[in-house]
């Protein structure tokens, strides 16, 4: 079977391949039915098309000897001339002159401005002469149908079967390729003439661009057509080079095309380059073709399935046959005298015409059917398919011929139709009506049905099940939706659903069949264990029962008699049973044929697909409540976090506090609290508890609590009181759980700073541009029962700074994990040292955001500040009183 696209690996949707599709519709058969009116107009009213005066050579604008008419050699001009304008504008190449040649009309007068090669200049002023008539006596109706059916009709039935072929596979890459294909005879048998304006740039465009593209995508369908070449998935760069070697020497070749047709032509570099380029491309596309046909036939051989070798023995019967239709007639047979030009032999060009369809059908076959018959069987097949729609397309071709002679051909002859001919004709006409919209369609469905037995075509049912099932996220309305298709769909009244539920697969949709609601099967059935195993549908023949069946127990087979089954169908997800799926006998009683299985299987993979999706969309909503409620909680601990940082910073006169945490998963564990010794210190402290999230900000309370538990008396010994907190700190931990801690007591009346740091980040003071770091002179809190502290003592200067941080702040990262540092801070705390601490925290932090960019915090930041001003100064040998907020509160 030919690959299908995975409807879990579209790289555009619906809606856009089907707008790619109308954008490709419009432009193809915008250039044909433009193509055809030129056709009409170069036919039918050929006596108003002018003969060109002359050859020009477009890369040089230079008038070349072949063809110079006489009337041209007696206005001056000669080869080699330069063309400088035409009709008084200068000259811009190829479209200006067959602008004006299509524009003109017999009799009109061209006037070129030339350069000779002596470099003299001069006019010519021509009389365009009328093209001669080159068909004899045959009229020029005649001629255009004639060329209407090679060059018109055959490639509008082209195109029609490209884009039939993409809406039936429009998630196929194969049937785009087959699209590019089926076009390239528009630009093959039609052309540019008379073609004017912007009519003639944008089918030149699109003329070129078909061209061009044509020969790779034969490439690309013969390498991944009906399966990938076993020679492209071992050196797959050969193609992507020869693709790639492609587009460079398109990108040599295309300016020389426009300079050709909008620039006057090329210089001599891009000539040459061009030519380089142009031999090039034709090699490649040569390359394209042999590669194309040397990987058909290597795939008659290498493909891994039979159903891909039919497809491949169709394919190049039907290729052999088109193609090979044309070589004869047109290359081979005129070598020996016969030709279809010659008016005894007109047949063979129209003959040839019918046998190439056979090329563009073939295609399309191969890549639509969802299995393909055997070459013998197909051409027994479609020889009385062929003879049935022969008598129907004979029996109207009959009526059209009386309809002509009837009533054209007097038209023709300026003669009034009798009435008995008008009747005539009328009555043709309405039946060749009932033909194609009554009978036509009745003997339509009689062929199908006779030749086609298996006419029940697997995509369409797959497609449709398919944009079906992605719309559900419930189970119920899946199932009925899929047992409903299948019922109406293939004919059978007893359909039952068992999914999986617990350890046992329990009836979940049923229709006509007995079984209620109880009804069960065991996750250990035989029948579960053999679809699960094998992933294929299993028959069930009562009178010759498989292995598997005669492995069942007694309640298992009870349970298929009452669903009275013929045939089993696993609901496969991507790593596990998700149900079965029993299927009663056909009203017609007709055997499970292998188009039914693949069909019925495709389907029941889809659905197996859409249960493990359905389940987990209830799952993920689940989740999504259960991660509600714990944000929720995550909120409310974050509240009760807020609350346990101080809420109200103390006025000091002389000097200024400031403090703030900002948590990088909504609650954290850093910590910073300033205390209320009762004797006229402040108690500065600064934590960074090990770890992040819920677990360290229990340990950050555990140790807020201890540290104020231990400040209840004004302790004036910080070695012992940093030990009595490492002790609870440890207590009331995990082994694995600990905290860096720094804590400090402020005398504001002698500016004397007592403090004892375990383990933390060095506070940084900052003093007339000089640095001091209160290094660590204990271990972290919490990690060993007995730790050694040690107190340190300094005296603060009016205009001191000191910072008080976590490695939050310090080790701020952006993107590109580059970190912040304790030089950057320093040097931004220095540039707003003068500050308040309230705006010093602000600025910092606005520093730290610029630096990291947006990036994602990875750590909590937390800032202390202590600012004293520069008016802080001795009074009575004391400083000014440290007003605590009760008693501003007075």
């Amino acid at each position: 079977m030919a690959p299908r696209m995975n409807p879990r690996k579209k790289n555009a949707s619906p809606g856009l391949r089907r707008t790619l599709l109308v954008l490709w519709m419009v432009a193809s058969l915008g250039y044909w039915m433009a193509s055809i009116i030129g056709l009409w107009q170069y036919s039918v009213h050929w006596d108003q098309r002018v003969q060109p005066p002359l050859q020009l050579d477009y890369d040089s604008a230079r008038i070349e000897p072949d063809d110079l008419q006489p009337g041209a050699t007696a206005a001056g001009l000669s080869a080699g001339d330069h063309i400088d304008e035409l009709n008084g504008a200068p000259y811009s190449g190829r479209a200006q002159w067959e602008t004006v040649l299509a524009e003109s009309h017999p009799g009109d007068i061209l006037e070129i401005q030339f350069t000779r090669p002596n470099g003299s200049s001069g006019i010519a002023n021509l009389t365009l002469a009328r093209a001669p008539w080159a068909h004899g006596r045959t009229s020029a109706l005649v001629v255009f149908w004639q060329a209407f059916f090679v060059a018109g009709l055959l490639p509008l039935i082209c195109l029609l079967i490209g884009y039939w072929v993409v809406f039936s596979r429009p998630f196929d890459r194969n049937a785009w390729l087959l699209l590019i294909l089926l076009t390239f005879p528009t630009v093959l048998f039609l052309d540019l003439s008379l073609a004017t304006g912007i009519g003639f740039f944008l089918r030149q465009c699109w003329f070129e661009a078909i061209q061009l593209v044509g020969p790779p995508a034969l490439l690309l369908f013969g390498v991944y057509f009906p399966e990938r070449s076993r020679l492209d998935a071992r050196a797959r760069w050969i193609k992507w080079a020869l693709l790639a070697a492609w587009a460079i020497a398109l990108s040599f070749l295309i300016p020389d095309m426009a300079a050709d047709y909008y620039f006057g032509g090329a210089g001599r570099l891009l000539i040459r380059t061009s030519d380089i380029a142009g031999n090039i491309v034709n090699l490649l596309n040569l390359a394209f073709v042999v590669l194309f046909f040397a990987l058909l036939l290597d795939k008659l051989r290498s493909a891994s399935t039979a159903d891909g070798r039919r497809r491949l023995r169709v394919l190049t019967l039907g290729i052999s046959l088109g193609v090979g239709a044309l070589l004869v007639v047109f290359i081979l047979l005129p070598h020996f005298g016969v030709s279809p030009h010659n008016p005894r032999y007109f047949w063979l060009e129209y003959l040839a015409a019918v046998l190439f369809m056979v090329a563009p059908l073939t295609l399309a076959y191969v890549v639509v059917v969802q299995r393909a018959l055997d070459v013998r069987v197909l051409l027994r097949i479609g020889t009385r398919y062929a003879l049935a729609k022969a008598t129907l397309w004979a029996i109207q071709i009959a009526l059209l011929v009386v309809i002509a002679f009837r009533l054209v051909v007097p038209l023709l002859q300026d003669r009034q139709p009798s009435p008995s001919d008008v009747a005539w004709s009328l009555g043709c006409i309405a039946l060749i009506i009932a033909f194609r919209f009554g009978i036509s369609r009745f003997i339509q469905n009689w062929v199908d049905r006779r030749f086609f037995r298996e006419a029940y075509n697997a995509e369409l049912v797959m497609n449709e099940l398919s944009d079906e099932v992605r719309r559900f996220t419930e189970t119920q309305p899946l199932l009925e939706t899929v047992a409903r298709r299948i019922r109406e769909t293939l004919h059978v009244d007893q359909i039952a659903v068992l999914l999986h539920r617990g350890s046992d697969f329990h009836l979940a949709e049923a229709f006509g069949v007995s079984g209620d609601g109880g009804l069960t099967l065991s996750a250990q059935a035989s029948s579960v264990r053999y679809l699960l195993n094998s992933s294929e549908p299993a028959r069930l023949y009562r009178n010759d029962p498989d292995a598997w069946y005669l492995m069942a127990g007694t309640a298992e087979r009870h349970a298929f008699e009452l669903l009275n089954t013929e045939l089993l169908l696993p609901l496969l997800g991507r790593n596990r049973l998700m149900g079965l799926m029993s299927l009663g006998p056909k009203r017609s009683e007709a055997a499970w044929s292998r188009t039914d299985l693949q069909m019925l299987q495709t389907v029941a993979r889809q659905t197996g697909l859409a249960l493990e999706v359905s389940e987990l969309a209830h799952s993920l909503a689940a989740e999504a409540a259960q991660r509600e409620r714990v944000n929720r909680e995550i909120e409310i601990a974050r509240e009760v976090q807020e609350r346990l940082f101080p809420q109200q910073m103390p006025v000091l006169t002389g000097g200024s506090i400031a403090g703030a945490c900002r948590t990088a998963l909504g609650v954290g564990g850093d910590y910073y609290d300033v205390i209320d010794l009762e004797d006229g210190r402040i108690g500065l402290a600064v934590g960074d508890v090990s770890g992040k999230g819920i677990s360290a900000a229990l340990l950050m309370a555990s140790l807020r609590a201890s540290l104020r538990g231990v400040t209840l008396d004004g302790p004036r010994d910080f070695a012992r009181l940093m030990h009595k907190v490492n002790r609870l700190v440890y207590e009331a931990s995990a082994s694995n759980r600990y905290a860096t801690f720094f804590f400090a007591a402020f005398d504001p009346a002698a500016r004397k700073l007592e403090c004892v740091n375990a383990g933390h980040n060095p506070p940084v003071l900052l003093r007339n541009g000089q640095v001091i770091r209160l290094e660590a002179d204990g271990p972290v809190v919490g990690l060993l029962p007995f730790a050694p502290y040690t107190e340190q003592t300094l005296t603060l200067e009016p205009g001191d700074l000191l910072l008080l941080y976590t490695d939050g702040i310090s080790e701020a990262m952006t993107s590109a994990d580059e970190e912040w540092g304790e030089e950057r801070m320093i040097a931004a705390a220095s540039a707003v040292r003068k500050r308040p601490a309230e705006e010093i925290l602000r600025a910092l932090f606005t520093a730290a955001d610029a630096f990291t960019a947006g990036a994602p915090q990875h750590d909590d930041m937390t800032l202390l500040i202590l600012k004293l001003d520069q008016s802080m100064n001795l009074m009575n040998g004391t400083a000014d009183a440290f007003i605590p907020p009760e008693a501003q509160a007075v």
